[in-house]
């Protein structure tokens, strides 16, 4: 039987968490790392998933402008990978953007066969421009970035 997931809205109490789940996929590799500030800036925008009253993964649904928001640290944690805890936690946030009304969600990303899985589809970096006036203008990996633009139209579905 497969344990029962709780998806909600972050809290508070959800930082320390959060902050282990991304560093941890951050030093694989799997993803940028995010700093307690920052996450605590964007807490209204995070969704975790527990199962038992653990958080096991956390992401963000980050409005950019009214056309589109960002799927922005997705973090799952290693015992959980490969179990749907992703996919689910993805499928929260595109509910989120469905009631927000937005036409588009976007992430950048280094797991583009996952996001493949979901329904994205590559895009170019360029046709996001919120996206880098927002962040990527404080990103160390500015000049140099190696993540891939990643886009699903939502508004229709």
């Amino acid at each position: 039987m497969d344990p029962k997931l709780t998806i909600r809205r972050a809290n508070v109490d959800d930082v320390d968490t959060i902050f282990r789940l991304t560093a941890q996929m951050a030093d694989r590799k799997l993803m940028l790392a995010r700093s307690k500030y920052k996450i605590i800036t964007m807490l209204p925008s995070y969704f975790v998933v527990e199962v038992e009253g653990e958080v096991v993964a956390s992401g963000s649904c980050s409005v950019l402008w009214t056309d589109m928001a960002e799927i922005c640290a997705l973090a799952v944690h290693d015992e959980w990978q490969g179990k749907g805890v992703g996919k689910a936690l993805v499928d929260a946030i595109i509910a989120e953007g469905k009631r927000l009304k937005l036409p588009k969600l976007i992430t950048l990303t280094y797991q583009i066969e996952f996001f493949k899985k979901m329904g994205f589809q590559i895009g170019n970096k360029d046709s996001f421009p919120r996206k880098l006036w927002r962040e990527c203008l404080e990103c160390p990996k500015l000049e140099a970035c190696d993540e891939t633009a990643m886009f699903l139209d939502i508004g229709d579905q």
